[in-house]
Order: C-alpha cells, then structure tokens, then sequence
C-alpha cells in the first residue's frame, strides 16, 4: 500500500494473512521484524510476543487523564514472511537477557519539572541561530506563535514548521530549556515527529556553560529526510571519551554495536569525528514511530547514560505516576547505553560534563539532510526538482541556489507542494515533557 500523499510510494507495509488466527500483520522496508496490528495482542518491533497493555487518554477542557492496564510478557518465534515476498533484510530478534549486562543505578526519581498544557513553553527559551547551514529560519516565541509554528493547549503541544519566507527559508522553531541539570531521567511523550524529505528534526541535551561539545551531547533522536534514527553522543578533544569496546560486546551479552563506525569513540570533530553511537539494533524509522504513541527516556548518571523507548502499551506505571524507578524497567525497552565509568578511557572525563539543557528543533536541508539528498530513495527526484539541482555540502560550498533539498523547501513557484508536505509531515506533537531527580539528591536551586 502507498504511502498518504506519497503517490503510491510503496513506504508503509505490505499486508498479509497468516497463522491460525489470521492476524494482520504489515512489514516496513525499514523494520527488521513483523508488527501484528490488531486483535487481542500485538507482536512489538523485537518480534517477541505481547498482550496488549492499553492506555485510555481522557480529554476535557481542563484535564488529560491516562488510565494504564498492566501488560504480561512471553516470546514466541516471529511471523513467518508471506508467501512470494522477499524481505530487504534479515530479521533480527533479541533473545538474551539484559539484566546483567548494563549498570542499573537503583534510584527512585521524583518531578523536579515539567513542561505539559497552556503553559508548556513558559520556561524554554525560543534560540534564532542556525549552526547547521540549513534552510530553517528559527522564530521567537512571539512570532511563533503568532504563525502557529509553537502551540499550547490543555492536551498537548505543536512545533511545526510554518510557511516559507526569506529566500531558502521556511519559518520553524528551536527551543532550550531554562534549566538546566547534571544527573537526571528525563522523559518526552510523542504521538507525532516530523518524518520526511528537507527535514533534520532532533530532540538532544547539550552541556551548559561549556564549549561545543566539550561538555557534552546526547541526541536522543535525530535524523534526516528517509533516514532511521539512532542516538548518539559526542564529547570535545580537551576531555576525549571512548567506550570500551569489551562493555558492550560481552560474550554473554547481546552485542551493542557503534552506528557512527567510530570504534565507540565519542570525541566529535566533523566531518572526520562523529562521535560515539552504541544503539541495540535494529534502529527503527520514525514512520514507525507516529503510528502510535512512544515515550523516549534518558537516564543520565555518574556512571552511565541510557535511553529508552516505550510504546504505550509497555508504559511503566510508576512514570505515569511521577515516581519512576528505572532500574525496575524491562530491559528490552533500552534502546542505547553508554559506559561512561566502566570505560577507562573515559572515566576521566565524566566530572567535566557540564549540566545539560534539553533541545527541541526542526532543522531543513543544511549540512547533513541536503547534503545527503542524492542518497535518499523517497526524496531524490520525486520531491522538488526533477533536474537541475544537486546536493550541496554547504561545509565546502556557500551558495546553495543549486542544491536540491534548499529549492524544495522554498519551493518558489509553489510548484512542488512544500506547504502541504509539511503541513502534513513536519511538526511534533508533545503530550509532555517531564524531568526527575533522585529521590536522595537534595534541591540545589
């Protein structure tokens, strides 16, 4: 089936019927197993078996309520493929425990902040500078929301990206918090992300006080135009950071693997050094992700850092209730771990990672998605224009009237249907954002 509004790019799934039940069950080109859509019970992207754990949202003029039911857990061998259907890659299914393979830091966290309803950005602040070279034209907070581009109501908030304006530009938003904080767990709920051709959307923490990245940065989810995402985490040259390769590929664990393919060394200096990428595969696409909820958590300790994503159905009671003790989590919901004390060549480094600010953005063409334009299937060719245009690396060029993914964002002639595709693709939907401390670390503020 064709992707809405993709004229029939095969993108979504291809559905079948199979077992005893005849389950509907759909593939993305982009997974690495099957998803049973449906019924009494759904097979999550790992392929191991699950009933169904349902959380109600109730909506009024004041209130969201999320009412949770409990979820019981057993595997079972992943769908065949269907008959005639060749599947792009093999399936990958994770079967050892993970119990003992990570540090876990026993803390219960209580809300030090949050950031949910009419007041959901009260407290960010609305930054205008583009360090990526792209075509974003970043807004504050008054003319964003006057343009829609950043808006608050009782259930939810909305980043998106607007209409176009100056030339190679399209209004949209990046926002920092106020606050800022050194070990933590923090976690953002997403019923939408931005997905799709032109755009470089990133939800990531940076060290405050500190020069670029020598503080630290942890992108929790970026990625670009058809691209999946994964996290990563970069470090500066004045206190380097590499993992060791042994932690995360125990024989007696499921082997985490470094996407970046910089041998787990976090030290960023582009283009040659992108920093450190341990993410438990296979990764997923975003499409993924918007066909329904996930919460993204990152704890961050003295010893480590993790991320996890939860879908709705295996959402642990105790975040809903503000009270979260990770610890006591399903392992199979980490989606990255970072070693930092168990790493000797970074060790040294973690007392001079500054306190992070979290960062929302939505990021267009630039250094990384119009530089890749060429290589992107679902973009090259079939989005902008047809001919005539190439990718440009603005790192080494700094006119960009030629590059391909810069003409479709402006799209000048209102030609190409930007405003429409972004309407439809290019903006978060934020049910909250909550950050948590240790219940034991006193309140410095």
């Amino acid at each position: 089936i064709g992707w809405p509004g993709e004229g029939g790019w095969p993108h979504a799934c291809n559905a079948w019927q199979c077992g005893t039940n005849q389950p509907s069950v759909g593939y993305d080109w982009s997974w690495d197993c099957y998803v049973e859509q449906g019924g009494g019970g759904g097979r999550d992207w790992f392929g191991r078996r699950r009933t169904t754990t349902t959380i109600t949202t109730t909506s009024t003029a004041t209130t969201t309520t999320l009412t949770l039911t409990t979820t019981t857990v057993t595997t079972t061998t992943p769908a065949p493929p269907p008959p005639g259907v060749t599947l792009p890659r093999t399936t990958t299914t994770r079967t050892l425990d993970m119990s003992t393979c990570v540090d876990k830091s026993g803390s219960r966290y209580k809300l030090d902040w949050a950031a949910q309803g009419p007041s959901f950005f009260d407290e960010w602040e609305f930054l205008q500078w583009d360090s990526n070279n792209g075509a974003a034209h970043y807004l504050p907070r008054e003319e964003a929301v006057a343009h829609k581009v950043a808006e608050a109501t009782e259930t939810h908030a909305i980043l998106r990206v607007g209409n176009k304006t100056s030339p190679g530009k399209r209004k949209s938003a990046k926002i920092r918090t106020n606050r800022r904080w050194k070990h933590f767990l923090a976690a953002v709920r997403f019923t939408h992300v931005p997905y799709g051709c032109g755009l470089w959307p990133a939800f990531w923490t940076n060290g405050w006080g500190a020069r670029w990245p020598d503080g630290g940065e942890l992108d929790v989810l970026e990625y670009v135009n058809d691209v999946l995402s994964q996290t990563s985490f970069h470090t500066g040259s004045e206190h380097t950071c590499k993992l060791d390769f042994n932690q995360l590929n125990r024989p007696d664990c499921e082997h985490i693997p470094d996407l970046n393919n910089m041998n787990y060394d976090c030290t960023t200096s582009y283009p040659g050094k992108l920093g450190c990428a341990p993410n438990r595969v296979p990764i997923q696409s975003p499409a993924e992700w918007n066909m329904s909820p996930v919460t993204f958590v990152v704890e961050w300790t003295d010893v480590f850092i993790k991320v996890f994503k939860i879908p709705d159905h295996l959402m642990p009671p105790d975040l809903l209730t503000d009270n979260p003790t990770p610890s006591m989590w399903d392992d199979d919901l980490i989606t990255a771990y970072y070693p930092l004390a168990r790493s000797a060549e970074c060790a040294g480094s973690i007392e001079y990672l500054a306190p992070q600010q979290l960062i929302l953005n939505i990021g267009m063409c630039g250094d990384w998605s119009g530089k890749i334009w060429s290589m992107s299937p679902t973009c090259n060719n079939l989005h902008g224009p047809s001919s005539g245009c190439r990718a440009v690396d603005p790192l080494f060029e700094t006119n960009l009237t030629e590059d391909c993914c810069t003409q479709f964002v402006e799209d000048a002639s209102d030609e190409y249907g930007a405003n429409e595709y972004f309407e439809r693709n290019g903006f978060f939907n934020i049910t909250w954002l909550k950050v948590f401390t240790p219940d034991d670390m006193p309140d410095l503020r």
